[in-house]
């Protein structure tokens, strides 16, 4: 009886053979090779030529295939060789083993060059996208794609993705997480708008501007500078602090969040942060993957470039 395999990989249970028949003694691929090679030339010289192998060489692997099937796969003859009905059967086996082997090369040659980053959106916009030029340059061959989403989860049930740029505290079981940089709140809005707000307390008559439903970066800014009586549920909620910001440099309210993604609005005078109060809400943004890709190459440089390009960030743009 032969021994069933312990692997409880999803599928394995239904492969028609258990592990001790898959991993039993055959002969080596480069026979298979030769034997296809010299089915299709109908020849050994030829097939020789074709692999850029010995005749000699040739000779004792198809030769060796005949042994561990034990019959004859060709008739020699004169004018070259000729499948026997024992060969032919083999080699319809060998060419779609053959091909299988190639396609799954080619398919992980073609994922090996292609590198998919899902990220926030506003983290795209205002941190990646000013940086991408230097990101290309650091991956040299690697087509760099990249999708946004409102979701702060690293989720990997699409087979695509190969890292996720996640706003959280950094802890996801069975994944690698690179701190890029903590997340900062301070209030931000028009400098006409901020022209009126002498203290914290005039807050109390301004539209606060959430980028997201729970309304935390406002409560975490406000217990930072102790205005906790403060009223948070009010104002405009949107989802993306894009749109916050948006709305903001358009003076609808006072946005908050982190000024890293509001750095053109700023150095143009489009918003200005009228509080020099900066919270920190224990949340920040990490390049996440799971565990086993961090052997790859092209995450890893992809790790390398972001935390590099991190660290020479300023928190805080100037005012």
């Amino acid at each position: 009886m032969t021994e069933q395999s312990k692997n409880s990989q999803p599928r394995y249970a239904n492969r028609a053979y258990p592990l001790a028949d898959l991993t039993r003694a055959l002969p080596p691929l480069s026979a298979y090779q030769a034997f296809v090679a010299a089915a299709e030339l109908g020849s050994i010289s030829k097939a020789a030529n074709h692999l850029c192998r010995t005749q000699g060489a040739v000779s004792r692997q198809v030769p060796q295939l005949e042994a561990h099937y034990r019959c004859a796969l060709f008739v020699r003859h004169v004018s070259g060789l000729t499948l026997t009905a024992e060969g032919n059967a083999l080699l319809t086996v060998a060419v779609n083993l053959l091909t299988q082997l190639v396609r799954h090369a080619d398919f992980l040659t073609q994922s090996a060059s292609v590198l998919t980053l899902r990220l926030p959106s506003t983290f795209a916009i205002r941190w990646l996208l000013p940086r991408v030029s230097v990101i290309n340059l650091a991956l040299p061959g690697t087509e760099l794609r990249i999708y946004t989403s409102a979701d702060d989860a690293p989720n990997f049930t699409a087979p695509d993705v190969d890292a996720i740029v996640v706003r959280g505290a950094g802890h996801w079981t069975g994944m690698n997480a690179i701190p890029l940089f903590q997340e900062h709140l301070t209030p931000m809005c028009t400098s006409e708008l901020a022209a009126t707000l002498k203290s914290v307390a005039d807050l109390v008559r301004i539209k606060l501007l959430h980028p997201g439903q729970d309304r935390g970066e406002w409560r975490c800014w406000l217990d930072r500078v102790g205005a906790t009586h403060f009223d948070t549920e009010g104002g405009l909620v949107f989802d993306t602090l894009e749109l916050a910001l948006t709305a903001a440099a358009q003076g609808h309210g006072v946005a908050i969040g982190d000024p890293r993604m509001a750095k053109e609005r700023l150095e143009a005078g489009a918003l200005v942060m009228p509080f020099s109060e900066v919270a920190q809400n224990g949340l920040g943004y990490f390049l996440v993957f799971p565990s086993q890709r961090a052997g790859q190459i092209k995450i890893r440089t992809l790790a390398d470039v972001l935390t590099q390009l991190a660290q020479e960030d300023p928190s805080i743009p100037a005012r």
